[in-house]
This record gives structure tokens, sequence and C-alpha cells, in this order.
């Protein structure tokens, strides 16, 4: 209606793209819940800064800059892929916990994988 892609869309772009992340490391949220564990975003900021048109390709970009205890402190970055052109940028909070819904620190194990994504904050 506004020529634009909506916002409420950019949110589940973020978190597809967190999910395929994850996946990408070893960590399929299907095998996770299986294992009796889960990881949910507890907190989602999110500053949109230009628009997306219909037939835009967009790519997310996606990082960890810190895992400790029970959080996991995630950036993403969503771009029109030919220009770069800068659409979103969000900062996201992590909370793993077991499938009950209780905080529990990271395991060791899945620390491990996610250091893949580990990009540290040089702010």
């Amino acid at each position: 209606m506004y020529g634009h892609v909506n916002h409420a869309n950019y949110v589940h772009y973020l978190e597809s793209a967190r999910v395929e992340a994850l996946e990408a490391v070893g960590l399929a949220l299907p095998d996770m819940r299986r294992q009796g564990y889960l990881i949910v975003a507890a907190e989602i900021n999110v500053k949109y800064l230009a628009p997306a048109y219909p037939g835009e390709t967009l790519e997310v970009l996606t990082w960890i800059h810190e895992i400790r205890g029970a959080r996991s402190l995630w950036t993403q970055e969503i771009r029109e892929a030919e220009s770069q052109r800068l659409i979103v940028t969000a900062v996201i909070t992590g909370a793993f916990m077991t499938d009950g819904g209780r905080p529990i620190r990271v395991p060791a194990a899945f620390a491990e994988k996610l250091s893949a994504l580990l990009v540290p904050d040089v702010r």
C-alpha cells in the first residue's frame, strides 16, 4: 500500500537469517529442541534507515558480538544486494533456555559452535 516493504516484514527476515545462521554452524532449531534447549529473542532493537521496494533483492548479514551466561548479543544488517544500500540495522539479545522456559548458561558444545559467528565488538 505504501509502495515499499512494510516494517513488520523486516523482523521476519531477521529471524529467518538467524535461524539460517544457526543451521550453518550445526545448531538447527529442531535438533536443539530434541536436546531440550531453545534460543529465543529476548529483545529486538531495529533501526529503519531506508525503504526497500518490491522486486529488490535483500541480503541479511548476521553475526554475534558476545556470548555470556545464558545471553548472546547478535547484530544484523539488511542491505539491498546490488547497491549494498543499508536498509535496516538490528541488535538482538538471544536467551538460551531449557525447553521448559528456564534460562540456562549456554552449554560449552553449543558455545563452541556459536563461536563460528562471533565477531568481537570493536566499537
